[in-house]
């Protein structure tokens, strides 16, 4: 029998996540993540996450990011469908940002913080702590 805490509280080992608040749809966010900095973003079709709210298939656009030469790997979460939400504590957030470490991760994420911030469309950036999320199964991927 699979323990879904267990696998999320690994899942999210080595892992900080940023709640964004952005005025742009997602594929307009991507591209300025990627122009400003420097980024390669890609969307992820395989991974997305379906869920099934109130009888309709909702399909929430995953876009990743790995860089191989630090050990740091970008998953860029779309935390809204159709009027619905993937986490849906977290309504005013537009877009989870997760980050994976492979090693340490020493100033990376205040670095990463205050260059999102800078982006046109971006009204909010804000540090979330992992165990306050209440449904953080649901993205795991």
């Amino acid at each position: 029998m699979l323990d879904n805490d267990k696998i999320a509280e690994e899942y999210f080992e080595n892992t900080r996540l940023l709640g964004i608040q952005c005025s742009a749809d997602a594929s307009r966010f991507v591209w300025l993540i990627n122009k400003h900095l420097g980024f390669d973003f890609r969307y992820k079709d395989e991974s997305e996450i379906e869920l099934n709210k109130r009888g309709r298939r909702l399909v929430f656009p995953l876009f990743e990011f790995s860089e191989t030469h630090i050990d740091i790997n970008h998953l860029i979460y779309t935390n809204q469908f159709d009027g619905e939400y993937l986490l849906p504590e977290l309504k005013h957030t537009d877009f989870l940002w997760l980050v994976r470490f492979g090693g340490t991760e020493s100033d990376f994420m205040s670095v990463l913080t205050a260059e999102i911030r800078k982006i046109e469309s971006v009204q909010l950036v804000t540090p979330l702590a992992n165990d306050k999320i209440k449904n953080k199964q649901i993205l795991v991927v």
